[in-house]
């Protein structure tokens, strides 16, 4: 397909520079600039990971032996 663009004068330097070293035309280079550049912009963004929780919680399952000051702290108003 066949258009015009406005391109930044450095931008086009830059990829007649890259089709001159390369041996291929401005075009083949613009529109393998332009894919790659498609590609990154529309990848899925990574999911950020939160750190993976090691350890273990026991809750007691005889409140008998809990020491009376524990229940107490539990019983208190925040």
């Amino acid at each position: 397909m066949r258009t015009t663009i406005v391109i930044d004068d450095h931008l086009h330097e830059e990829a007649r520079r890259l089709a001159f070293e390369s041996r291929r035309t401005l075009s083949e280079v613009i529109n393998e600039l332009l894919a790659e550049g498609l590609k990154r912009m529309t990848r899925a963004p990574t999911r950020r990971r939160l750190g993976q929780f090691r350890g273990s919680i026991t809750i007691a399952d005889d409140f008998n032996e809990t020491p009376p000051e524990v229940l107490r702290a539990v019983d208190e108003p925040l």
